[in-house]
């Protein structure tokens, strides 16, 4: 809601932040952005982590200023070969363009987790945002889409269209299921709090992977009605993270600098992102990452597909989501429901306002 007298934002959690700091945010790429595409993310040597104490040190400071800072950074040598980030690639293209769409329309998901627009399923293209022109259409699994011990292995593969997309994908999530608690509990070093407090609310995983195909563009950049293809916005997790793309199109808001960034990834890498349920529980310490996706701006990039592969750990429906022990709360305890329903209403919000304020 907005305090009409002084124009600040009062959050759905009670903290308040002042919108000042966001005079130069924008829900699409405008003319007049401020863009700053001299700054990026910084980079993070996962063997770091598993080094010795002043390697492992210097990780824990590298990634949780970059947390600090905007909410992004690059992750490599993480344990998932380039080789293996090329061909989850490739398959996530071939689930949009080697599907029919006919196939494709009944795996659409009329359910909304947290009573909000997550999906689980296919979500058509345009269909999340439908006022953005040759937008996104996405694809997102849970765990339960997996055939793994514990889950139903039949039903897993009912989720998919075809089999063989279930096996090309369980590796890579399995890899950053693997990765995310490493680097929440180097999050919580940096916090000098104990990095095991947090493992009961994370396992078993609430997580999700989202699969993003942005189809090629044949007119002109300055032709197009918008620049976007996502609006901006922020993760509802803990992180995310996500492979990164050789097409230009991710952009990140810095909102000490008032600037936007154009985010560039070393071939072979991830990309770190920082989420609501990281900010919440870190007091507001890290920030939420801003980010969106924008038309590329050479011609080249535009005419060919841009896909991405993302993982987010959620909170679970009826786990309480609390600030962290030893930290002055700014926030009240929560359910994982509630707090997804918010930060869900919150986006919305901002979507209502771009249709209303064109």
């Amino acid at each position: 809601m907005i305090n009409k007298e002084t124009d600040d934002t009062v959050s759905d959690f009670g903290a308040i932040s002042n919108d000042l700091d966001y005079s130069g945010y924008t829900l699409i790429e405008s003319p007049d952005d401020n863009f700053d595409d001299n700054f990026q993310p910084p980079v993070c040597d996962m063997t770091d982590l598993t080094g010795g104490p002043a390697a492992r040190d210097r990780f824990i400071n590298l990634l949780g200023t970059a947390m600090e800072d905007v909410g992004i950074a690059i992750l490599i040598n993480h344990g998932i070969g380039a080789e293996e980030l090329k061909a989850t690639d490739d398959h996530a293209l071939n689930v949009f363009t080697t599907i029919p769409d006919e196939q494709k329309l009944r795996f659409v998901s009329t359910d909304c987790a947290y009573g909000e627009p997550y999906y689980l399923g296919y979500v058509p293209l345009q269909e999340s945002m439908p006022s953005l022109p040759h937008a996104v259409e996405a694809w997102e699994f849970d765990r339960s889409a997996f055939r793994v011990p514990g889950e139903d292995a039949d039903k897993a593969l009912s989720y998919w269209p075809n089999e063989k997309f279930e096996a090309a994908f369980r590796n890579f999530w399995q890899a950053c299921e693997d990765l995310t608690p490493q680097l929440g509990r180097a999050l919580l070093r940096y916090l000098d709090v104990d990095p095991s407090v947090y493992d009961e609310e994370i396992f078993p995983t609430n997580d999700a992977l989202r699969i993003n195909h942005y189809p090629p563009i044949s007119t002109a950049a300055g032709s197009l009605a918008s620049p976007a293809r996502v609006l901006s916005h922020e993760d509802y997790g803990l992180i995310s993270l996500m492979a990164g793309s050789p097409i230009e199109g991710l952009q990140v808001y810095r909102p000490r600098s008032k600037a936007w960034s154009r985010v560039h990834t070393p071939a072979g890498s991830l990309v770190v992102i920082s989420g609501e349920w990281l900010r919440f529980i870190s007091n507001d310490r890290f920030r939420a990452c801003t980010h969106r996706v924008s038309v590329p701006r050479d011609p080249a990039q535009r005419a060919v597909p841009r896909v991405t592969v993302l993982y987010t750990l959620h909170p679970h429906e009826a786990s309480v989501v609390e600030v962290l022990p030893g930290l002055h709360p700014k926030h009240q305890p929560t359910s994982g429901r509630e707090f997804m329903t918010r930060v869900a209403d919150r986006l919305s919000e901002r979507c209502r306002s771009l249709t209303n304020h064109p």
